[in-house]
């Protein structure tokens, strides 16, 4: 028997739940994470329990028509004795039943207590009769039992349709009176099995396209029809789906599985086992774990007893590795000849998909199993059906989730998309971008309804997505965005030292990949590195990488010296036994990245025809006949053909410089005519450029001394050891005279740095303590090299407490009365002797200021005549000094009377202005007046609500607290306004240690974290000034032109000095100085001393910068020469504050920090966006600084 039976369901977040409706005591449910097995969990059950009953009594069992669920918003007494009110939305199924054969009545009930059903009049107001229903029922119910029926999730009715044999007459006979029709071969033979292999090696595509979880997409005409004409036919016949990844084969396959269940009428009667069903399965999961002779044959026959019989088609998605799966030294059988005679024969039907190579492997290697498929191609989309593609599943993903996708993001996604992964096929990868798009931009947004909480998607977000797939940066993808070829050569030739025509031969790669003037065919680029040893070849690719493809990892580096032998093509492209190759695989993983083919003229000459195809096609077929793309990777090849003879070595020779160079080009000449000689014609015009890498100079090897030296002074065995080194100025110089090596180049340097200078670190992190923060700074000695070591302490905690600190969680209602307090505390300082006070300090600093220019004018007079100015200068810096006191005293009191009004508006605002409420209700109600006269009736309005002060919102949780700490802070301010040198700061910060060199993207770092930190904090900026590692110092008044933090990484900065001006800036930031760490997981250890200083009179941030410089240049003058060093002006001082922070990866987001300030003796842990948002609460406790002891 067919019974279909009503459900209720319920998805949410943590899984899946449904109950039967309207079965009594045969009602079952079942919960779980997927909803598919707990329906047919659902089903099992129901169908033993059905079979212990007679038919007569299950045929009234039928979902009722009409049967719908309804929401209702209830309030209810509940809790027995201890009544409490509980309200909240409440599911409903409201069932219709027949009582007779005219009277039909409305059931009510909810659905996880149904035996509490009753009748509804549905001409009376439902929401009153199901109040007093559950009223009744759940009176006595606890308040958390009430909690757990409201509705949760997403719920809905809907049914499911099984059969059932239910018990008959021959089940209550005696079992010795039974006959057994067992025991009939033909019935036996007619008797369904249940499924045995199937579910162990497939999915039921069946079950997941009526569950609704199967995406079946929108495939394109006529391939849909073809496709359902093909299995729909009388025998339907072996399909094999023929196309690119990505051209529609899958969703043209599911397409047809959900065409099956309409033809077949399943959602009419509900009931899979009326329909055709579909599996999917693979290969290579019928072979798994078959290990000995027969098994997998074993497997194949039970595969074909569950199929034979159903009328099932199974889906392949690897048949074209059928003629290859299941061989082995012991049989050649495979599953392409096992499966030959079913197909033949029509006792089974397969639906295969494959790329067009795959046919032909698959029609070369078993031709008569390939020739029983009837072959449907799905060409590759147009950019018009792409597009109408998209714009439908953009409409669904709004449909679905809070985003809002824009016409250029879906230009951007076809255009600069599609030109990026050539791997796939129109629409496949443009919908797979979207898709990935609005996951993406959805993840971690606030969920929320209505339009103004939609994320929009637009071209931004498709270059930053591209950017992370590919790993090509955002500035040569993204059209808009301009990329500073100037900047990019000045980073490679600091990477790539004395070799400036590689650099141009970079850059102009760079240059073409931005312009889009690359052959879509062909490699980005294929070059030929030629050139002595340890000049740079391989620094080139490493470089290249990073650049095109974001990291040194993207580079695929292949010694061609292994490759000698003759089997180096199938270990290259793979065999018949080992499918995968080496390049083949590694280019298919990661087809975004450099191929370095090193020492090419060891390669094995057969090698050679492959790179011709790899050169002008930019792709491989591996031996399984996947292709493998190489048209968006650089093939980068390095020689030492015609350098391996006396002098053509990493260093250059010595002698003129004339000299020199006639002997360098000469040997250049040399391997331009040996690289010639090498390589045949046909593959040496597919090489875009051979690029010769020259012998160093000495000049250079000190650069290189440079560089490498940097890099091991920032390897991370130091930074986890909380080991800060650097080096002093000569090392370099010392190490390149140490090392010069004609015959090795910049590699003897790289030797002598790791031996010398790494021994030395080595010994100095063995010897020290692993909790100890220090800095190590390396320095000539004689003919070697010496540490010096300086141990970081933390700073001592200032002798203070912070006002507010017991605040800073505290609710508003306590914030509230603190607020009463302080508006207190403000009323005495403006009516007592506070204002008093700076009123007189007032008046004696105008009084002396007019006497100081008074004395000033007679000095002048008196010098005019010939006699004495009686030091008229110095009157006149006294009279400044006056000026600025009765400046900063007036600005004092100022502050304190305009801070007392906010305090009252403030609390006004919290306490509810009563009055001005009540003006304004009576102004909106009684404010007119009426005028009649014979023909019209008219109001006149009296007074408007305009002529009222605005009534103002009530004051945040944060204004409270700012509120609160400017108190505070004006309270401090009141006893050391009158000191000199506390309004006017030079803040200077100085970079420590030797840093990680950031590209851009990377996020601004601790130094211009801090800058932009003390801009905001406090007072004002009156100036600026930096010096760059370009050697340019830059200076300005305005704060807008500082360098924004994405900037910083072009900048480079050496030393940065900010001019504050402000009421007590000094007694705020005196704290600041000392130094402060920054470590995180994803990038290396940041230390920046801090100055902080009075400003003396005429001083300004550029002079500050100036006399840095100064101080510099006579300390590291010193440490070449190996004379007594004096004081260095980057010296470190105490650790005042420790930061712990991953910046997030998305702009808006937020990631936690953890920073410890030991001056303050203060930890937080935020989650919070930047550095700068987490230190500030620190600027509200500074402010609030009470000094104890």
């Amino acid at each position: 028997m067919h019974f279909l039976v009503p459900l209720f369901e319920r998805v949410m977040a943590g899984g899946y739940g449904c109950t039967t409706l309207g079965l009594g005591p045969l009602t079952r449910a079942h919960e779980g994470a997927n909803a598919h097995r707990v329906q047919r969990k659902l089903v099992e059950a129901l169908q033993e329990a059905f079979a212990k009953y007679p038919a007569a009594e299950l045929s009234r069992v039928q979902m009722a028509t009409g049967i719908r669920l309804e929401r209702v918003r209830l309030e209810l007494q509940v809790g027995g004795a201890d009544r409490r009110k509980v309200s909240g939305v409440f599911p409903v199924v409201l069932e219709p039943r027949w009582a007779s054969d005219e009277a039909q009545v409305m059931l009510a009930y909810h659905p996880e207590r149904q035996d509490e059903a009753v009748a509804m009049d549905m001409e009376a107001p439902l929401e009153g009769q199901l109040r007093a229903l559950f009223q009744h029922a759940w009176g006595g119910l606890g308040e958390e039992e009430v909690g757990a029926l409201m509705s949760r999730g997403k719920e809905r009715v809907s049914a499911v349709g099984f059969t059932c044999s239910p018990r008959s007459a021959l089940d209550d006979l005696p079992r010795n009176l039974r006959e057994d029709p067992g025991q009939d071969p033909a019935w036996r033979h007619k008797r369904k099995r249940s499924l045995e292999v199937l579910p162990g090696v497939g999915v039921n595509l069946t079950a997941r396209a009526a569950s609704g979880s199967l995406d079946v997409g929108v495939p394109r005409a006529p391939l849909r029809e073809q496709l359902a004409h093909l299995l729909g036919a009388a025998r339907p016949q072996p399909v094999l789906v023929v196309g690119a990844p990505g051209s529609g084969k899958s969703t043209l396959i599911q397409r047809a599985v959900l065409d099956l269940l309409e033809a077949d009428g399943y959602f009419t009667h509900r009931n899979l086992d009326r329909v055709r069903g579909v599996w999917q399965v693979a290969g290579r999961r019928l072979l798994a774990g078959m290990s000995h002779l027969g098994e997998w044959e074993k497997r194949c026959v039970g595969l074909l007893e569950d199929a034979i019989g159903r009328n099932l088609v199974l889906v392949v998605d690897d048949v074209h590795h059928f003629a290859r799966l299941g061989q082995s030294r012991e049989s050649t059988r495979s599953l392409a000849e096992f499966f030959r005679g079913p197909l033949a024969r029509r006792e089974l039907t397969i639906v295969g998909e494959c790329t067009l190579e795959g046919l032909r492997l698959l029609e070369q290697e078993a031709p008569s199993f390939a020739a029983l498929f009837t072959q449907l191609h799905v060409p590759e989309a147009t950019r018009a059906e792409s597009l109408q593609l998209m714009l439908r599943e953009a409409r669904a993903l709004e449909q679905r989730r809070p985003v809002r996708v824009t016409p250029h993001a879906l230009r951007a996604i076809l255009d600069v998309g599609g030109a990026l992964i050539s791997s796939r096929a129109l629409p496949g990868k443009a919908m797979d971008l979207l898709r990935d798009l609005e996951a993406a931009q959805v993840e971690g947004e606030d969920k929320g309804e209505g339009e103004a909480k939609r994320a929009e998607v637009g071209t931004a977000q498709v270059m930053r997505l591209l950017s992370a797939k590919t790993g090509v940066p955002e500035s040569l993808i993204d059209q808009s965005a301009a990329l500073s070829l100037e900047g990019v050569e000045a980073q490679l030739a600091a990477q790539v030292i004395g070799q400036p025509e590689a650099v141009r031969v970079a850059v102009d790669l760079l240059a073409r990949v931005k312009a889009g003037m690359t052959d879509p065919r062909r490699p980005y680029g294929v070059y030929l590195f030629t050139g002595p040893t340890g000049t740079g070849k391989t620094e080139m690719a490493k470089a290249l990488a990073t650049l095109l493809y974001g990291s040194a990892s993207r580079l695929l580096r292949f010694d061609m010296s292994e490759l000698s032998g003759p089997d180096a093509p199938a270990r290259l492209i793979g065999d018949r036994w080992e499918p995968d190759g080496l390049l083949t695989r590694r280019a298919q993983e990661q087809p975004f990245s450099l191929i370095l083919l090193d020492e090419i003229e060891k390669a094995h000459r057969s090698v050679h025809a492959l790179l011709l195809q790899l050169f002008e096609d930019g792709r491989l077929t591996d031996a399984a006949g996947r292709t493998a793309r190489f048209n968006h990777a650089v093939i980068v090849m390095t020689s030492n053909l015609g350098a391996r003879t006396r002098g053509a070595l990493g260093f250059g020779e010595g002698g003129s410089a004339t000299r020199s160079a006639a002997a360098a080009e000469a040997r250049m000449k040399e391997v331009a005519a040996a690289v010639r000689e090498f390589f045949a014609p046909e593959l040496f015009n597919r090489i875009d450029r051979v690029v010769p890498f020259r012998p160093l100079s000495a000049e250079v090897a000190v650069a290189v001394a440079d560089k490498e030296l940097k890099k091991l002074l920032r390897r991370r065995g130091l930074s986890e050891r909380n080991i800060f080194a650097s080096a002093t100025a000569g090392v370099p110089e010392k190490l390149s005279e140490v090392a010069f090596s004609a015959e090795d180049g910049a590699r003897s340097v790289k030797r002598a740095i790791e031996d010398r200078i790494g021994g030395l670190l080595s010994e100095a992190i063995a010897g020290a303590s692993a909790a100890a923060m220090q800095l190590l700074r390396v320095k000539t000695r004689g003919e070697g090299f010496a540490l010096d070591r300086q141990v970081l302490e933390e700073a001592p905690p200032a002798a203070a407490r912070w006002a507010i600190e017991p605040l800073l969680k505290a609710p508003l209602g306590v914030l509230a009365g603190a607020l009463g307090a302080l508006s207190g505390r403000m009323e005495a300082l403006v009516q007592g002797k506070a204002l008093g006070w700076l009123s007189a300090r007032i008046q004696h600093h105008l009084g002396a200021h007019r006497q100081g220019l008074e004395e000033r004018a007679q000095g002048e007079r008196a010098q005019e005549g010939g006699g004495d100015d009686g030091g008229a200068e110095a009157h006149a810096l006294a009279a400044v000094e006056h000026a600025e006191a009765v400046f900063n005293l007036d600005a004092m009191r100022a502050a304190v009377t305009a801070f007392h009004g906010q305090v009252e508006r403030y609390r006004r605002r919290i306490e509810g202005d009563v009055e001005a409420e009540h003006m304004t209700l009576e102004a909106r109600r009684f404010g007119y007046l009426a005028r009649e006269d014979e023909d019209s009736r008219s109001r006149v309005r009296l007074f408007h609500t305009s002529q009222l002060e605005p009534l103002e919102r009530a004051p945040t949780r944060h204004e409270v607290l700012e509120a609160l700490a400017e108190g505070y802070a004006l309270e401090r301010a009141l006893v050391k306004v009158d000191e000199p040198g506390q309004h006017a700061i030079l803040i200077e910060l100085v970079p420590a240690g030797e840093r990680e060199r950031r590209s851009p993207g990377t996020g601004p770092g601790l130094l211009e974290a801090l800058v932009y930190a003390y801009v905001k904090a406090r007072g004002e900026v009156e100036g600026w000034a930096a010096y760059t590692e370009r050697g340019d110092l830059v200076a300005s008044p305005n704060v807008a032109e500082l360098p924004r933090p994405e900037e910083y990484f072009a900048w480079r900065l050496e030393v940065v000095v900010v001019g504050v001006v402000g009421l007590c800036v000094r007694d705020f930031f005196e704290l600041e100085s000392g130094t402060h760490v920054w470590t995180s997981l994803g990038r290396g250890p940041e230390l920046v001393r801090v100055r902080v200083w009075a400003a003396g009179a005429g001083e300004t941030p550029r002079s500050a910068v100036e006399a840095h410089l100064a101080r510099r240049a006579v300390f590291d003058e010193a440490a070449r020469v190996g004379g007594e060093l004096p004081e260095d002006p980057r010296a470190l001082g105490p650790v005042v504050r420790s930061i712990r922070f991953d910046p997030p990866e998305q702009k808006g987001r937020t990631a936690a920090i953890d920073i410890e300030d030991y001056a303050m003796g203060y930890a937080e842990t935020a989650e919070v966006q930047s550095i700068q948002q987490g230190l500030e609460p620190l600027w509200l406790l500074r402010r609030t600084r009470e000094e104890v002891g």
